[in-house]
């Protein structure tokens, strides 16, 4: 992977925008039974990882998938301090105190969805274990 592809894609000249989504994109195939992925985290003071997916992977996984459905929820984080009344992050409560684990839901056509853990990893291998779950192997394997 380039440095290019690596970094956000939101700080790069629109040039080197385009030519990161598109190199690499091979690896980054889906099943055509895939037709939505769901990331559930902590927006702020949690994981790192459900963040670096979503900033150098999501825009590459969505541009080789147009079809594709991606949705990110962030869950508010009780604990941060806002001056800003109108901050997302004002009000917000846990479900009976617990910070929420981040997860990845994957939905299949025609078959039940997927709910993968992702505590404890990194972008890249947040990526990585999609890619086994639901890459364009998946297809070859079933047909078998």
């Amino acid at each position: 992977m380039s440095s290019a592809a690596s970094s956000s894609l939101r700080r790069l000249p629109f040039r080197e925008a385009v030519t990161a989504l598109k190199t690499g994109n091979e690896k980054l195939q889906l099943s055509k039974d895939v037709k939505s992925i769901t990331l559930r985290f902590v927006a702020k003071n949690s994981e790192a990882g459900p963040r670096q997916f979503v900033r150098t992977h999501a825009p590459r996984l969505a541009y080789a998938n147009p079809n594709l459905q991606i949705t990110i929820k962030r869950i508010p984080d009780p604990r941060s301090k806002h001056k800003n009344p109108k901050s997302p992050d004002s009000g917000a409560e846990w479900q009976n105190g617990i910070m929420p684990k981040p997860e990845m839901e994957i939905g299949f056509n025609g078959e039940p969805t997927q709910t993968l853990p992702l505590s404890h990893l990194d972008g890249d291998k947040i990526l990585a274990q999609l890619i086994s779950v639901a890459g364009e192997e998946r297809t070859k394997v079933i047909s078998e």
